[in-house]
């Protein structure tokens, strides 16, 4: 028994008329007769009375109609889930971001976008630093990761594939009643003797490095007092005033109570926001992802 016996007995069956059946199917008349008799012999059993004009089914022919369309609507639904599933439109995507990296807004209405245009497709949003992305990807337990280029390593680039999405601009977080907080801008020889809040270097070692160089490329290191391990420890001991901290934003730039951000004028530090996926992934619904994030990075403001 094969599919096309099937659909060829839905349609006499929903027809009870060979003639119009076999038009509908565009199959010769003859053959048609002849396919429903072969399923008949398999079956053992008369799915149609023949009448002088006509047929109609049977009470096996019935019975057997009922259970014929189900099973080919089961098979009409199989098929497109797998044409959907290679094309992009359903399945399921992980993807890891960071507590700092979500802070940019550009990323959320990206998320935001693909989800409304491919509602097939589920995001699974894991929260988890950029290092363990990086590993997560490499076990093959993350789909994709959302992190600064700093963060990926020379020797991971052969495996990894990237987007850029957007832009962060290093910038000073400082307590709303401190001196700097009204300035348009502040340099770094201003900040020699201020306590810095700084990142800790075992969860961020690219970015660590990436800040620590641009900030003695400008004219020293900082006086640190205070590592911290998540952007929200540092403006939690910021706006005590424990001390200023260098945060990484993006435009509109995000408002936070007791915080104020001031452009540092000669850190030149610049970090790109990138997508990262494994090269050997042919997922469709990644590259679609892939596709909306880095549009959607292009697109003007507030678009």
């Amino acid at each position: 028994m094969e599919l096309r016996h099937l659909r060829y007995f839905r349609a006499i069956g929903r027809e009870e008329h060979f003639g119009r059946a076999a038009i509908a199917l565009r199959v010769a008349q003859p053959a048609l007769t002849r396919q429903i008799r072969d399923l008949e012999a398999e079956l053992g059993v008369e799915l149609f009375e023949r009448l002088p004009r006509g047929v109609r089914l049977s009470e096996a022919g019935r019975i057997f109609l009922a259970d014929v369309e189900e099973i080919l609507a089961q098979v009409d639904r199989a098929a497109d889930r797998a044409k959907r599933l290679g094309s992009g439109h359903l399945g399921t995507i992980r993807v890891g971001l960071s507590e700092i990296i979500a802070a940019h807004e550009f990323i959320s209405y990206g998320l935001l976008q693909f989800r409304e245009s491919e509602p097939g497709v589920a995001l699974e949003l894991r929260s988890m630093g950029s290092m363990q992305q990086i590993a997560a990807l490499k076990e093959g337990t993350l789909d994709a990761g959302i992190l600064y280029d700093a963060h990926v390593d020379e020797r991971d680039r052969d495996n990894l594939e990237h987007v850029t999405i957007g832009i962060g601009e290093t910038m000073l977080a400082v307590p709303r009643n401190h001196h700097l907080a009204e300035r348009d801008s502040v340099t770094m020889a201003e900040l020699a003797d201020e306590p810095v809040l700084w990142p800790e270097r075992r969860a961020q070692p690219g970015y660590y490095d990436r800040l620590m160089t641009a900030c003695l490329e400008a004219g020293g290191a900082p006086r640190v007092v205070q590592e911290c391990t998540t952007n929200s420890i540092l403006l939690s001991l910021a706006a005590v005033g424990m001390g200023v901290g260098f945060m990484t934003v993006s435009k509109p730039l995000p408002s936070f109570q007791n915080i104020r951000l001031v452009p540092i004028s000669d850190l030149n530090l610049a970090l790109h926001v990138l997508l990262v996926w494994r090269r050997r992934d042919q997922s469709a619904a990644l590259r679609r992802f892939a596709t909306v994030m880095a549009e959607r990075a292009s697109a003007p403001q507030g678009a």
